[in-house]
């Protein structure tokens, strides 16, 4: 789907120099800053506009470049971000925001060293790993409350148990996504007992090579097989019906940010959502938005972009919290995914403080019984 998987960052050390060799191209531009945890009404005058001072607050905060996690694709957390530059909606809070394509694994050291301001990531556990590193990232928001992959096995090896995976080969981009890594897990799979291979990002390989198992997005692969003539030849495993705790689509910052900048960050999410609004009203025009900005040598397609977002709107509408609005943060299912990531070794008990890497703050702000709050 969208999002790369593989190693969050190798290491910190030398962040200033990663950043630096770092591309600077960018895509758009709006004119905008956002505010932070103050008081809501503050955020609007009684003309359906924001307040002089909040404006200045926001224009403070400077250039905010969002990194996307995964160049233009029409996905949660990027087509929203594409939709509220398109309609103006960060330049009508006084935010000066720059869009840039990117991909999850490689944003987390530029956000945590200020070369970027705001992205997206592929989970929580990204920001979880990434901190046990000494990233110092916060999480802000998150809109998917449920894995965003799952695992296909071809129907042809005759696998019903995962166990079965045992002794055989499974194709991997980087790695295997942390959900299936506990997915694994909570059936008793030894991954050192897995074949990992390699492979592009053409999910035919499920079928053309002697992989068994490949772990895929929801809302790609399977769109993509099918349209070639491959559904029902593949089963597919899904962490979230082993309640597996996953989250994707996580807005990130660096802590210092959102510290310098609370108006800013508060706004950011404002507009963002209120681009999620318009992205599940008019998901035509926001899908053929971030078509005309994208890669052509990602080969995305309409039908595809399509697929993709209908999939992720109806995850992260159903994984929402019911009284919840989108974007909200569920601080104990992100403290069970970490918890998880602790089973599997991936990092160790209490290296990750959970509560200082997320803030809810800013949410609870731009928000009200479950609706957003615009400022007309």
């Amino acid at each position: 789907m969208r999002r790369p998987t593989g190693l969050i960052i190798g290491t910190l050390l030398g962040l200033g120099l990663v950043a630096g060799a770092c591309s600077t191209s960018s895509d758009d531009a709006s004119t905008a800053a956002s505010p932070g945890p103050t008081s809501t009404a503050a955020a609007a005058t009684a003309g359906g506009k924001i307040s002089a001072e909040r404006c200045a607050k926001n224009k403070e905060a400077g250039t905010i470049t969002f990194l996307t996690s995964f160049d233009y694709a029409a996905a949660a957390s990027i087509i929203d971000v594409v939709s509220a530059a398109d309609q103006g909606y960060y330049s009508a809070l006084c935010l000066d925001v720059k869009l840039q394509p990117g991909f999850s694994s490689s944003n987390v050291a530029l956000v945590s060293a200020g070369t970027a301001q705001m992205t997206s990531l592929g989970s929580f556990s990204e920001v979880a790993v990434a901190n046990s590193q000494g990233a110092g990232l916060v999480a802000v928001g998150v809109e998917g409350h449920t894995s965003i992959e799952e695992l296909l096995v071809e129907k042809a090896a005759n696998i019903t148990d995962l166990k079965q995976l045992e002794g055989k080969s499974m194709g991997i981009k980087g790695a295997i996504p942390y959900s299936l890594r506990a997915l694994l897990a909570a059936k008793g799979v030894d991954e050192k007992k897995i074949t990992q291979i390699e492979v592009d990002f053409n999910p035919v390989v499920l079928f053309q090579t002697d992989i068994v198992a490949l772990p895929v997005y929801k809302s790609n692969e399977p769109g993509q097989l099918d349209a070639q003539g491959y559904a029902g030849k593949y089963t597919a495993f899904d962490p979230r019906n082993d309640n597996i705790p996953a989250s994707f689509a996580v807005f990130t910052t660096s802590k210092s940010f959102a510290q310098k900048h609370p108006t800013a960050v508060a706004d950011f999410l404002r507009a963002t959502l209120k681009g999620f609004q318009y992205a599940a009203d008019k998901p035509d025009a926001a899908v053929s938005a971030t078509l005309k900005r994208s890669d052509p040598k990602l080969y995305f397609n309409p039908a595809g972009e399509a697929f993709r977002w209908k999939t992720e709107l109806d995850l992260v509408r159903s994984s929402t919290p019911k009284g919840s609005a989108v974007g909200s943060i569920d601080a104990a299912a992100l403290q069970a995914e970490v918890d998880s990531l602790v089973k599997l070794g991936v990092i160790g008990k209490g290296s990750v403080d959970v509560p200082a890497s997320i803030n809810s703050s800013f949410m609870n702000e731009i928000t009200k019984n479950g609706e957003l709050i615009w400022i007309g």
